[in-house]
């Protein structure tokens, strides 16, 4: 019932934004009654908390199996960042996670329920990718680095060119910095 609930609610961020949704929106999209999902989430900020933690536990397991499937490619570090923008930015439950965050940056209650899960998604995501990517990095702060520059970037891209529409240039950015970075750990 948790989890149906978490993603109605992640539909419902992701089409109509972090202030645009409303519990009783949740509660359709869910086929719950107001009851059940108050038990399971007496507030707004609980309901967004649970959502953003499915969201993020979600983008962990996207990277667990990715690195399974790229353990032994020597190019990894550039499949990681494509396949990444391809299957876990450019969907809507990013943009349900994105509204989240946004709201987060300028609530300071949620912020406190939110930046703990955000840290945890951090390290699992480095945790990951720190065997896969070693090649590419000298030490881990510099591991840290690249993957939050990484990830900076495309909601960036996300956010500003995707306003734009620009999928084409998109893509092209994103083939710069793995060019960039790749070309740096030849370099070492």
């Amino acid at each position: 019932m948790r989890l149906r609930i978490c993603k109605a609610a992640a539909k419902r961020l992701a089409a109509n934004g972090y202030h645009g949704t409303s519990i009783k929106q949740v509660v359709e999209s869910a086929g719950v009654s107001l009851g059940a999902l108050q038990h399971h989430f007496p507030s707004k900020d609980d309901l967004v908390e649970a959502t953003a933690e499915y969201l993020l536990e979600r983008s962990i397991r996207w990277f667990q199996r990715i690195k399974t499937e790229l353990e032994k490619d020597r190019s990894a570090f550039a499949e990681v960042m494509r396949r990444s923008w391809e299957e876990q930015f450019i969907t809507p439950d990013y943009g349900a996670l994105l509204e989240i965050l946004v709201a987060s940056r300028s609530d300071a209650s949620l912020r406190k329920r939110i930046a703990p899960k955000l840290e945890n998604w951090k390290d699992g995501i480095e945790a990951e990718l720190r065997d896969l990517l070693t090649p590419i990095a000298k030490d881990a702060q510099e591991l840290s680095a690249i993957l939050t520059i990484g990830r900076c970037m495309m909601t960036g891209l996300l956010v500003h060119d995707g306003l734009l529409g620009d999928e084409k240039h998109m893509r092209n950015v994103i083939d710069a910095w793995v060019g960039l970075v790749a070309g740096s750990a030849r370099k070492q």
